[in-house]
């Protein structure tokens, strides 16, 4: 099993493709402040729009 991502890595994929965080959530329509949030470990997504965040960026999701 691979390690997650960190939040550096993420924004990194995500500048590699041209585009912001905000852009990001927008395109799937998340609220940019919940996907900052979860990038920033503030929500654990373990519900919710935060879990589909975590879901969406790859990340670990806590059952």
């Amino acid at each position: 099993m691979s390690k997650p991502l960190t939040q550096n890595e993420i924004k990194h994929r995500l500048r590699k493709q041209g585009k912001t965080l905000k852009t990001w959530a927008a395109e799937r329509g998340f609220k940019y402040r919940t996907a900052s949030d979860v990038l920033r470990g503030i929500r654990r997504g373990r519900y919710g729009e935060g879990r589909d965040v975590c879901i969406a960026l790859g990340l670990p999701v806590e059952d």
